[in-house]
């Protein structure tokens, strides 16, 4: 039986079960609401499942922030980088590219691209395009890495902190569950979008949802079209994706529904098409080079979602198997490099079965939750990275004709058992304690052949390749209202990150077998959520320390002086993190609003032992010590219509983008990896026609500021033609921050 079949099985079978009179939860509650005993023209509550009851954000004691789908669509942000860059303490997005590999191709893991205060995801091989466990999770319609989060977006809810006792695999540092647009069993409706702009912009996106039976059965489907082409050069970074889900819901009676979904998403990426140099640290010149040709990535979601009430207790059943297809050719051409990479993988499914209870009674002085998971994940990858100029291989190595730097197959399985449980008491209505618990089982099987530069083949089978983590984790706060509208809570808690095997090349050329262990961080929070002025203004803010057993990569070059091909080591170094987060929102008249966020980062490695030469630097890079928004939202009535204007700045401080070895930056190359105080604004206007049809136009980055992005890293390093010159710099990465754009949105809502 194969895991699809396994899947529609055990769904037929918990449908079978469940089919009894239950309480069918309301997974498609509205983000916002008002409550009858506030004003309409005060800020409105906020409603979220973030701890998997249906609560507000104000009421819920934890780093919480919320992003709306409606306002994302008006102000053309869908990319999940792009929804999280007002959120304070988190960098990064959905990750497109490993970041391991020689040049980015793409990966199953997309919450590797997060870092969410100060926390990296750890690194696999470096070269591999396999990607470790992340540090951070990315639910989807409460699927772990779940697909299609970019479209028909109901909410976006951002949990800052270790969140191991309700959510399952890599919520180390935080997580991000996004909500997209569940069916609706008593009215019809449809909506869709198109959306055009500079660089060729063709954004089509739309929803039906249709009730077969009313308060029975409805239908919902949504669909995405998104093609753009290259900042750079017109196949040069051209993307292409078209993504599809349906949803049916099922809700036979008053205590049971049935929530069945399949999601497909399809993208091609055309990479390269230009080299970008540094002249200087904010020169650049840009060259044309080939275009690689185009990768693919396919991924396939099957799931459901079942709740059952039972009266004291209500259960949640979600089983999911999710595939990915990947087979791309990178060519990496500049000066020192001229390399092909091929990457394919072929197979890489992943299962998960959850299964959650808890009591049902909200006004009970005792909540409590549990439940089980269970994580299968198998791939099959091969991945080859062929040296096309015999003359650049680094001493001792000898020169060989053209070959491969290395070639790798691997057939990998990953299965994990967790069991979590977490009670709430209230001592007092106005003093409630949380403790909560998690233990985990993982184990990592790697079946490698891995060939070397030098011909040399090792493979990796059995118990050689064979790894188990168990860990322990817990959380317990203590919340105090100090009124109805003010709270204090404080916190401590832990996550755990499993560990991984792999094999790279060593610094002899010969192959090498490379472990990641399992660490443990712990993390301290006390924060204050308020309402003053008859809930016109809102200010929550929070203190945390992070203390992380150990940052960890298999992907630094350990022979930086030399040119391509690097030699990799597992490097564990500590990490911890200290700050301060702050989201303000205020109404002082009736058609205005103002957002402020800010937030504090101090992120820094703790003793770097022998390869303190690799890092010139203990600051974790790639994480700006202040960053934060400043928006203004405005309406305006124009007849019929409505006219809603948007303006924001964003800006962070400086920091490195990348770690560059100590030998480097005594020969001048950290401003070469290095961003000033940057600032980047956004402007848009929606004018609504009633309740039906709108016109978005906006402007993305309008002082087209460009910088070097995170990541940004260098290949090499040589000094300069003589006395005084600047340092020869061999880039790695060959793009820059998005410029400016423009676009209109046009949509329609029945």
């Amino acid at each position: 039986m194969n895991r699809i079949q396994l899947l529609l099985s055990t769904s037929v079978l918990g449908c079978a079960i469940l089919v009894q009179p239950a309480f069918a939860q309301d997974a498609s509650a509205p983000a916002t609401t008002s409550a009858s005993n506030q004003p309409s023209t005060a800020l409105q509550e906020v409603v979220v499942t973030a701890e998997h009851r249906t609560s507000t954000a104000q009421k819920t004691a934890a780093s919480i922030s919320v992003r709306s789908g409606r306002d994302m669509l008006l102000q053309g942000r869908y990319e999940l980088s792009d929804i999280l860059e007002d959120v304070p303490g988190v960098v990064g997005g959905a990750a497109t590219a490993a970041p391991t590999t020689i040049a980015g191709i793409g990966t199953d893991n997309p919450a590797t691209g997060l870092i969410i205060r100060g926390v990296q995801s750890n690194t696999g091989a470096g070269g591999s395009s396999i990607t470790a466990a992340a540090a951070a999770a990315i639910y989807v319609d409460d699927v772990y890495n779940g697909i299609g989060g970019n479209y028909d977006i109901d909410r976006v809810e951002v949990l800052r902190g270790p969140q191991g006792t309700l959510y399952g695999r890599s919520a180390t540092a935080g997580v991000v569950a996004i909500h997209t647009g569940d069916p609706n069993t008593t009215r019809f409706s449809a909506d869709g979008s198109a959306e055009f702009g500079d660089y060729d912009l063709r954004h089509w996106t739309g929803e039906v949802n249709v009730p077969i039976i009313n308060d029975t059965l409805a239908v919902r489907v949504s669909a995405n079209e998104y093609d753009r082409e290259g900042y750079y050069s017109a196949k040069g970074g051209e993307v292409s994706t078209d993504d599809f889900r349906v949803k049916a819901l099922w809700t036979p009676t008053d205590n049971f529904s049935a929530l069945l979904g399949y999601a497909k998403s399809d993208s091609v990426l055309e990479s390269e098409g230009i080299s970008i140099s540094q002249i200087t640290p904010t020169t650049f010149s840009y060259t044309p080079e080939a275009v690689s040709p185009p990768g693919t990535s396919r991924f396939n979601q099957y799931w459901g979602n079942f709740n059952l009430n039972v009266g004291p207790v209500a259960l949640t059943y979600i089983p999911a198997y999710r595939t990915w297809y990947q087979d791309a050719t990178v060519y990496n051409r500049g000066p020192g490099q001229n390399i092909n990479q091929y990457v394919k993988t072929p197979t890489d499914g992943f299962l998960t079965q959850e299964l959650r209870i808890r009591n049902s009674d909200n006004n009970s002085k005792l909540k409590w939750q549990a439940g089980f998971l269970y994580y299968d994940n198998t791939l099959s990858n091969v991945d080859n990275l062929f040296n096309l100029d015999p003359t650049i291989l680094p001493a001792p190595l000898p020169a060989l004709p053209p070959s491969y730097v290395y070639q790798s197959s691997t057939h990998k399985s990953t299965t994990a058992e967790g069991g979590f449980a977490e009670a709430t008491y209230s001592f007092l209505p106005e003093t409630r304690l949380t403790a909560g618990v998690r233990y985990d089982h993982t184990q990592v099987r790697n079946d490698e052949s891995y060939t070397s530069i030098l011909g040399i083949t090792q493979t990796l089978t059995g118990n050689q390749g064979l790894r188990t983590f168990d860990d322990f984790t817990y959380k317990v706060r203590l919340e105090q209202d100090l009124t109805a509208r003010n709270m204090l809570y404080a916190m401590i808690s832990t996550g755990a990150s499993p560990g991984d095997v792999a094999i790279t090349t060593s610094v002899t050329g010969q192959p090498e077998l490379l472990e990641l262990k399992a660490e443990t961080l712990t993390a301290y929070e006390i924060g204050s959520k308020n309402m003053f002025f008859g809930n016109r203004l809102q200010v929550n803010g929070d203190l945390y320390y992070n203390d992380y057993g150990a940052f960890q990569t298999a992907g630094t070059d350990i022979t930086p002086n030399a040119p391509p091909p690097p030699i990799f080591a597992t490097i564990a170094v500590p990490m911890k993190s200290y700050g301060a987060e702050l989201e303000l929102k205020a109404r002082p008249w009736d058609n205005g609003t103002f957002s402020v966020t800010g937030s504090y980062t101090n992120a820094r490695y703790g003793n770097l032992g022998q390869y303190a030469d690799l890092f010139s630097t203990n600051v974790v890079p790639g994480v700006a010590p202040f960053q934060g928004s400043v928006a203004y939202d405005h309406s305006l009535a124009i007849g019929s219509a409505t006219l809603l204007l948007h303006g924001d700045v964003r800006f962070f401080s400086a920091h490195d983008t990348t770690s560059i070895p100590q030998s480097w930056a005594a020969l001048g190359a950290e401003p070469y990896v290095h961003v000033g105080n940057e600032a980047l604004g956004d402007l848009d206007a929606t004018l609504l026609f009633g309740s039906h049809y709108s016109i978005t136009a906006y402007a993305r980055n309008i002082t087209d500021n460009r910088f070097i992005p995170n990541d940004w890293g260098l290949e090499a390093v040589t000094p300069g033609a003589g006395p005084g010159a600047p340092p020869i710099i061999q880039e790695g990465r060959t793009y820059l921050s998005d410029p400016r754009t423009f676009g209109v949105i046009l949509s329609f809502k029945y």
